[in-house]
C-alpha cells in the first residue's frame, strides 16, 4: 500500500502534465485558426485593373507612321474610364478582357468636315476600341463622316506613351 501511495503522486502529476499540455497545444490551434481565419476574410489590396489606363497620354503613331499631336487623359469612376481631349466632348468607356470599349458607338468628334462639293458632315469616330501593351495605349477606331451627297469612311488605329 506505501508503493501505491508513492506511484500515486507521480500518475497524478503525470496526468496533470497531459491534459496541461493538450489544452496549451489546443488553445494555440484555436488561436491560429481563429488568425488564419480573419486574415482570409479581410481585404485584399489588389490593384484596380483600370488604373493602368488612368493617366495622360501622347500620341507617338498614326496608321504606322510617327504622329505627335493628340493627347488623351484618362480618369475612372467606379468601373468606368472617361476619355478626355481625343474629341470635343468627353465620353466614356467600359473595361472588358484585355482592353476597352467606347460605350456610345458612334462618338461625335466635334469637328465639322468640308468635302469638295462644298457639302458638309460631322465626323463620327466608331466602335472605338483600346487595349495596352508594355506602356503603349492603342486605340482603334472608324472615322465616319457623311453630308446630304457623299460619305467616307478610314480605319485608324493610333498608339500613345502615357505621359
Amino acid at each position: 500500500m506505501n508503493h501505491l501511495f508513492k506511484s500515486t503522486p507521480f500518475h497524478f502529476n503525470s496526468l496533470f502534465m497531459k491534459t496541461r499540455h493538450t489544452n496549451s497545444v489546443r488553445t494555440l490551434l484555436v488561436v491560429f485558426t481563429f488568425i488564419l481565419l480573419a486574415s482570409s476574410c479581410s481585404k485584399k489590396s489588389d490593384p484596380d485593373p483600370l488604373d493602368q489606363y488612368v493617366g495622360t497620354w501622347n500620341e507617338t503613331m498614326v496608321n504606322g507612321k510617327a504622329s505627335t499631336g493628340d493627347k488623351v487623359a484618362i480618369s475612372k469612376s467606379g468601373s468606368v474610364l472617361t476619355l478626355s481631349g481625343f474629341t470635343a466632348n468627353d465620353f466614356t468607356a467600359t473595361v472588358s478582357g484585355s482592353g476597352f470599349q467606347a460605350d456610345n458607338r458612334n462618338i461625335p468628334s466635334g469637328v465639322p468636315f468640308t468635302f469638295n462639293d462644298n457639302s458638309q458632315g460631322q465626323i463620327y469616330l466608331r466602335n472605338l476600341t483600346g487595349s495596352l501593351t508594355g506602356d503603349k495605349l492603342t486605340l482603334t477606331f472608324t472615322v465616319y463622316v457623311a453630308s446630304s451627297t457623299q460619305q467616307v469612311t478610314a480605319d485608324f488605329t493610333e498608339v500613345f506613351t502615357k505621359k
